[in-house]
Parts: structure tokens; sequence; C-alpha cells
């Protein structure tokens, strides 16, 4: 039975826990606003959609488990570029995620992204079918160029699906059927891979990789509290300039722009769910300036640090 799941979010963190076929963590919203959020999630058999969309510039990191292979690209070929592992990311542009791997993403405006995943094992069948060639390494992450025909009829079947889906349709609950849309799905992903597929990954490329991932793992061990630029670079063993340059690829800003947006984020994080007041959630974080700190959260948020802590506490 195919089952559909379409949610609005105005807040980041119950979006990216929702996220399906790989683990969205430290997603911080980045431009002044207010944040909302659509996500689709469709099951047909053993394939899964996904469509979401954003309102505002934001960072996150993803990690893919050890789960089947998925392909990710953007919803529509008018949408401004990413930044992704360190590289542009098109609208013209397809990724399929290694396993257990880990990535980081920037957008820098409202952005709609679609990814699919198909039964384990019927990716890397499709490629061998139509290369001649295996997957031999399951980690290593695939970047396509595939044609625009070729892309937008891969985009074309997703909405279809999800329409379907969306409307009841019991055409998709036959298991003929499942085995049909597997297949399609699975040779549509072939074809987006098999024009230019690469891994945009230099050698420096995949240095900044590494020190982003214990970066990142850092700032998981230490996710309830304020840290700064001094405390990071020591802990890391990496100077503030290969620090700024890595953040700078990467998330597409410094390392102590980033942190700072990830203190408003930990504070507005407390005022959500914590029993506190907007004084304690301010200092908590290192925002001593009280005055500033208010303007800069209603700059940032959309609303002043008191609404969001009302609105919280009288729900």
């Amino acid at each position: 039975m195919s089952r559909i799941i379409h949610r609005s979010f105005d807040e980041p963190h119950d979006y990216a826990r929702c996220i399906r076929l790989a683990r969205v963590s430290d997603l911080i919203v980045s431009e002044r606003g207010s944040f909302k959020a659509t996500l689709t999630v469709v099951n047909v058999g053993h394939v899964w959609l996904q469509s979401g969309g954003e309102s505002l510039a934001r960072t996150m990191r993803i990690a893919i488990g050890d789960s089947p292979r998925s392909l990710a690209f953007l919803a529509d070929g008018q949408d401004a570029p990413v930044i992704q592992s360190g590289a542009e990311f098109g609208a013209g542009d397809v990724v399929c995620f290694g396993r257990n791997t880990n990535h980081f993403q920037r957008s820098f405006g409202p952005i709609r992204w679609m990814a699919i995943s198909v039964k384990p094992g019927a990716f890397e069948r499709a490629i061998k079918a139509m290369t001649g060639a295996e997957l031999l390494d399951p980690s290593a992450s695939l970047w396509g160029k595939p044609s625009a025909e070729t892309l937008n009829r891969l985009r074309a079947l997703h909405i279809e699906v999800i329409r379907m889906a969306s409307a009841g349709e019991v055409t998709l609950d036959h298991p003929g059927v499942q085995l049909s849309l597997e297949q399609a799905f699975a040779g549509a992903m072939t074809a987006c891979l098999t024009n230019g597929a690469d891994g945009p990954y230099s050698p420096g490329r995949s240095r900044h990789q590494q020190v982003m991932l214990r970066f990142a793992e850092w700032l998981d061990t230490n996710n309830d509290r304020a840290v700064y630029l001094q405390d990071v670079c020591s802990a890391l063993g990496v100077s503030a300039p290969t620090l700024r340059r890595c953040c700078t690829e990467h998330l597409g800003m410094t390392p102590m722009h980033y942190l700072w947006l990830r203190r408003m984020n930990l504070a507005r994080q407390e005022l959500r769910l914590r029993p506190t007041s907007v004084t304690a959630a301010a200092m908590n974080f290192g925002f001593w300036h009280l005055g500033r700190f208010a303007e800069e959260y209603r700059t940032l948020f959309g609303e002043s640090p008191g609404a969001t802590l009302a609105r919280h506490s009288a729900s």
C-alpha cells in the first residue's frame, strides 16, 4: 500500500528531523526572516520519494547511513545553485551520495529539492545493465550533469507519482505497478549519472572535508553550550586561516559568522523547549548585550525572543 506524508514547518529543527533517506542535522538558518518549509514523503513499494521546499538560506549537515543509494537534485531548472560538499551544485546537477558519508550544504535563498531511493541493489543492477560497469566502492559519491531532457523526465516522473499518491490512486498498490516504477526510477537515476558522472573532490577538497567533519563532530559533543573560534581551533589542532578556508568553501561563510548563527539558533531552541527567561537564554549562549541580542534575534527570526518564549510556553 502506498503511503504519503505532507507537512508544513516553521521550525528548522522539526523540519530536519522529518527528512528521510539521510540524517539532517545542524540546520542553521543564515538569512533574516521567518522560516517556512514543506516536506512531502511518498513510499510506493520499495521506492521512496521526497520533495522539500525552504523559504530562507541555511546551512546543514547531511549524514548518509548504510542505506540504499539515493539521488538528489533541485526541483526546478531555474533554482539557484547551492554549495554541496565544497562545490557549486546547480539546477542541472544530480548527486548520488555514497554510503556512510557526511556532507555539508549551503543554500543562498529559497530552495526546492527532490530525492529518490529504490530497493537495495536495484540501482547498482541498473548501472551494470546499462553501462557494463559495477560500482565497486559503495562509499563513493557520484556527481552527474545529465542532459536537460533526461533530468526533466526524471522530475516529471517524480511529480506524477507524488500526484497519484496524493490523489489516493489505487493503481500504486498493485505489485506489478510497483515493480514497474522501481525499474523506471532505477533506470532514470542511472541515465542521469552515466553522462559525466564524477566526484567533485580534489585532494585539497578532500582534506578540507576531513577538517569539516571533525569540526561537526566536535560541535556535536558540545551542542548545549556556546563555543568560539579559539575553542574550535585548539580542539581540532588547525589554524584560524585553515578553518576559515574550509568554512568558506563548505558553508559559504566564515567560522565566526557560523558560530554566531549557531549560538543564535541554540538560544532560540532553548526559548522553545525549556522553561527559561529571555535573559537566561541570551546569557547562556554568550550574548551579554541584551538589547543588541533582542534586535538581532528579531531581524534573524522575524519575531522577538519574548514572542518565541510566549508562543511555546502557551502550547
